[in-house]
């Protein structure tokens, strides 16, 4: 898309994101700094801003065995193992809820948050 703008439009831009710039400075340099700014500000964004799912930040312990069948390789988790598996693996707040209350297939605890 910001290919197809033109100088005018680049400028325009620039000036509602509040960012300087010099008024001879060619499109292809407008259009540089165009974009380093978006960039920075989608890195300035907010937790709040981010999208919902996150890496888990505590790490948890299998206190019941069972198959995962929501994480795409149906894995199988026996008590004293760590959830998730994959250190890099991205599993939902509720996903956490469900394996750690009664609220699921098995009606049992599944995980616990380790210490």
């Amino acid at each position: 898309m910001s290919n197809t703008l033109r100088v005018d439009e680049i400028k325009q831009k620039l000036i509602e994101a509040g960012i300087s710039f010099d008024e001879k400075m060619k499109r292809d340099d407008l259009l540089r700094l165009l974009e380093e700014s978006t960039k920075n500000e989608k890195n300035d964004k907010s937790p709040e801003e981010t999208d919902p799912v996150e890496e888990p930040k505590k790490k948890y312990v299998v206190v019941h065995d069972f198959k995962d069948l929501k994480d795409g390789d149906s894995t199988v988790y026996i008590k004293g193992d760590i959830y998730p598996r994959k250190a890099d693996a991205v599993v939902e707040e509720e996903r956490i809820k469900e394996l750690s209350s009664t609220k699921n297939k098995i009606g049992s605890v599944l995980i616990q948050e380790q210490e």
